[in-house]
C-alpha cells in the first residue's frame, strides 16, 4: 500500500461536524478509500441461521485494517482535509478502535495524530495506537479524556475527527451499507451495534435511500445506552454511567447528526445485558471461528435474544464491527 499524499485528495467542502452526508457523498467516499481497505466478507452460519431464525449473513468488519469498521470513516476524513488541516494534525478521543483507525488513516498521510483514551483502556488497542505512530494521552475517565482533548485542540489548533459525529466519518461507514446491498440484494434487515451512532447512522442514511423497506435495527449494552436515552428525551445527552464490557460501545454521550439520522432512518434501537453478549461472542467463535470483541458480537447477540424481533426466515445481516480484544481480558471472558 502506498501513502497518501495530498495531491490525491480534494478540498472539503464543509467543516468537520457540519451537515448530513447524502448518498452520493457515500458513493464518493466508497472510491476515496477503496485503495487502503479491504472489502470485507459477507458469510453465512447455517448454525446461527437456524438459531435465530433467520437466513442469517454476518459482515466481517472483525477482518478490516485496523481490526474494526472505524478505518472506512477515518480515512475517509482524513483524506478530506485541506493541505493547511493537515499541517495541523488530526486529534479525537477513543476507547480504542477509532484511534487506532486515526492513528493509520493519518500515518497513510504523513499527519501527526494525538489519541485521548481512558486510563482504563485496554492495553492491546493502546499499543495498536501507538504502534500505527499516533501519541497517546490519558484521562481518569473517558469523559475527562474528553475534555482534555478539546482543550489540547483549542490550544494546539489540531483538527478534531469525531469517532461518530463528523459527516465525512458517517460517510466512510456508510460504505459498509453499500457493500451489504451489493452482495447481498435481498436483504430485509440489518442489526448494527451502537457506541456514538456514526456506524448505524452511515449504513442507514446509504441502505434507506436504495432500499427504503429495509429494518434497521440498533443495538446497545444496557448500561452504556446514551442513543437509547437520547431517542427517549428526543435530544442530545451525556450519560453518567458508563458499564459494559463492550467498551467499543462505551460512547459517553449522544450528538445532534447521528441522533437525527437514527430519528429519520433507525426502525429501533434494543439493549441487551452484558451476559448476553458475551454469550454471543463466545458462539461467534466456536461456531464461526471468528475472533470480536464484545462489541463486535452485540449484533449477534440481538438476533440470538429475539429482541432484534427479526421476522422469521428474514434475509438479515449482523455487522461483526470489529475484533479487538485483548488476550489477558479474553481468558476471562471465555
Amino acid at each position: 500500500m502506498s501513502e497518501v499524499t495530498p495531491a490525491v485528495t480534494e478540498t472539503p467542502t464543509r467543516e468537520p461536524g457540519t451537515g448530513a452526508p447524502g448518498l452520493a457523498d457515500i458513493y464518493a467516499a466508497k472510491i476515496r478509500i477503496a485503495p487502503y481497505l479491504w472489502q470485507t466478507p459477507l458469510f453465512t452460519s447455517g448454525t446461527l441461521s437456524r438459531m435465530t431464525g433467520t437466513n442469517l449473513r454476518l459482515k466481517a468488519e472483525n477482518l478490516q485494517r485496523t481490526g474494526s469498521f472505524k478505518t472506512r470513516g477515518a480515512i475517509n476524513a482524513v483524506l478530506r482535509l485541506s493541505a493547511e488541516q493537515r499541517a495541523r494534525g488530526v486529534v479525537s478521543f477513543s476507547a480504542g478502535n477509532h484511534g487506532q483507525a486515526l492513528a493509520y488513516a493519518a500515518r497513510l498521510a504523513g499527519v501527526r495524530c494525538t489519541i485521548f483514551m481512558a486510563e482504563s483502556a485496554v492495553p492491546v488497542k493502546v499499543e495498536a495506537i501507538r504502534g500505527y505512530g499516533a501519541e497517546t494521552k490519558f484521562g481518569p475517565t473517558i469523559q475527562e479524556a474528553f475534555a482534555s482533548m478539546e482543550r489540547f485542540s483549542a490550544e494546539t489548533g489540531a483538527i478534531f475527527v469525531s469517532p461518530f459525529a463528523a459527516p465525512d466519518v458517517i460517510a466512510g461507514q456508510g460504505t459498509v451499507g453499500l457493500e451489504i446491498l451489493e452482495e447481498f440484494p435481498e436483504v430485509e434487515q440489518i442489526v448494527v451495534a451502537v457506541g456514538g451512532g456514526g456506524l448505524i447512522s452511515g449504513i442507514a442514511q446509504a441502505v434507506k435511500a436504495i432500499r427504503p423497506e429495509v429494518r434497521i435495527v440498533g443495538v446497545e449494552p444496557e448500561h452504556s445506552s446514551a442513543m437509547w436515552q437520547a431517542l427517549r428525551v428526543g435530544e442530545p445527552l451525556r450519560i453518567e454511567r458508563n458499564e459494559t464490557i463492550a467498551d467499543g460501545l462505551a460512547a459517553p454521550f449522544t450528538t445532534e447528526l447521528p441522533l437525527a439520522i437514527v430519528q429519520h432512518y433507525v426502525d429501533d434501537i434494543v439493549l441487551l445485558t452484558d451476559d448476553e453478549i458475551l454469550s454471543a461472542m463466545r458462539l461467534i467463535l466456536s461456531r464461526c471461528k471468528q475472533l470480536v470483541e464484545p462489541a463486535g458480537a452485540a449484533a449477534t447477540a440481538a438476533l440470538l435474544t429475539n429482541k432484534a424481533a427479526a421476522q422469521h426466515g428474514a434475509n438479515t445481516v449482523a455487522i461483526l464491527s470489529g475484533g479487538n480484544i485483548d488476550l489477558e481480558r479474553l481468558k476471562g471472558m471465555l
